[in-house]
């Protein structure tokens, strides 16, 4: 079995770089397309003919390029199920988080809670999602929205926005469960229309009748318990047209939590959200034809609903103030934010006693011209 990603020229470890989609070797400074590499076994490595020797930019251009076009033959000879490298399996001490990764990116820290009570073990278990959303922004771009988006909290206390603060953020690529839905609108009422005749209202009095089927696909529902529902809607949506089928050449760098909710602990939710889709969807055809309306029947229902699978890519940070802990999150893909900046009781206290200043100045300055008018 391959233990990992080999770079094809010095045999370094690969990892990914979201800015340009590309494994990257930082030795080397070689960059590919994980789609055109296998994993290569240390033996393997050793076989290869040595690199050529000759200085010439061509030569080492033409190996280059034989060496890429090689793996790109072995890619796609090989089966597209092909084992996947050794995996890692950390469980922190102090929440009890699964995050998952390739035996080569080493995790220090947890990116739920912030402990450091992690405690590594080989992955034994199937570790497969089906479908996957590989990162678009890296780490740089990641801490730079942080510092923009904790920047314009006005009561963020001093020295929050800090290259400290942002030493344990996560590419996450979070568990959810994509739902596809299945629904019929089945709907009778009466709906009124308002026109005028001169000075004359006259209303209009129609019955309707709503038929047909809804069809929703990818409803992305997170499948961690410890991650604030809440803060993964508020970074949707997810571009589904980059959805591509698991693949673990794009993990090297990055974790990926395990999920702790099954698809029939998410049902409720799924449903109340595609209940919500007919109930916009129904109202909204209404809207357009009449001024007001009453649903007097509605037979409107879920028919099917059926979940895949996927992980989806999450800048992760949490980070404690006083006794409480606050996240952060961005949307790997897209570059939404979401989160909640703590609030400085010592800048609440100091806004307050120079407000209170300024008020006592201008009362001063009222008063000093009321005085000198009244002395004439």
């Amino acid at each position: 079995m391959a233990d990992t990603i080999k770079c094809p020229n010095c045999g370094s470890n690969l990892t990914l770089n979201a800015d340009t989609q590309k494994l990257e070797c930082p030795s080397c400074g070689a960059s590919f397309d994980p789609a055109s590499l296998n994993t290569i076994t240390v033996d393997e490595l050793e076989a290869k003919p040595a690199e050529p020797t000759d200085p010439s930019l061509e030569a080492a251009q033409a190996y280059a390029a034989q060496q890429q076009a090689e793996q790109a033959a072995q890619a796609q000879a090989q089966d597209a199920q092909e084992p996947a490298p050794e995996q890692t399996e950390f469980i922190c001490n102090a929440c009890g988080a699964k995050i998952v990764t390739d035996s080569h990116t080493a995790a220090t820290f947890c990116a739920f809670c912030g402990s450091p009570a992690l405690v590594g073990k080989r992955l034994t278990e199937q570790f497969q999602p089906q479908y996957m959303i590989p990162f678009k922004y890296s780490r740089q771009s990641a801490e730079k929205a942080f510092f923009k988006w904790a920047g314009k909290g006005k009561w963020t206390p001093f020295g929050f926005v800090s290259k400290k603060n942002v030493e344990k953020m996560s590419g996450l690529y979070v568990p959810f469960w994509l739902f596809n839905i299945k629904a019929t609108i089945d709907a009778s009422g009466t709906g009124t229309k308002v026109r005028y005749r001169g000075d004359d209202e006259i209303i209009e009095t129609f019955d309707f009748t709503r038929k047909g089927e809804l069809n929703w696909t990818h409803v992305p529902l997170d499948g961690e318990t410890r991650i604030d529902d809440a803060l993964m809607e508020a970074i949707e949506p997810f571009d589904f047209n980059a959805l591509i089928p698991y693949d673990y050449r794009y993990l090297p760098g990055f974790y990926a939590d395990r999920y702790d909710q099954s698809p029939q602990d998410l049902a409720a939710r799924a449903t109340k959200r595609g209940i919500s889709g007919i109930d916009t969807a129904l109202k909204d055809s209404l809207k357009g034809n009449f001024d007001r309306f009453t649903i007097k029947k509605n037979l409107s229902r879920i028919d099917s609903m059926e979940a895949n699978y996927a992980l989806l890519p999450v800048w992760f940070l949490a980070y404690k103030y006083r006794n409480k802990f606050y996240y952060f999150v961005m949307n790997g893909q897209t570059g939404e934010v979401a989160g909640e900046v703590p609030v400085s009781p010592v800048k609440k206290v100091m806004f307050f006693f120079i407000v209170l200043g300024i008020l006592a100045v201008i009362t001063r300055f009222i008063l000093g011209i009321i005085m000198r008018g009244f002395w004439g």
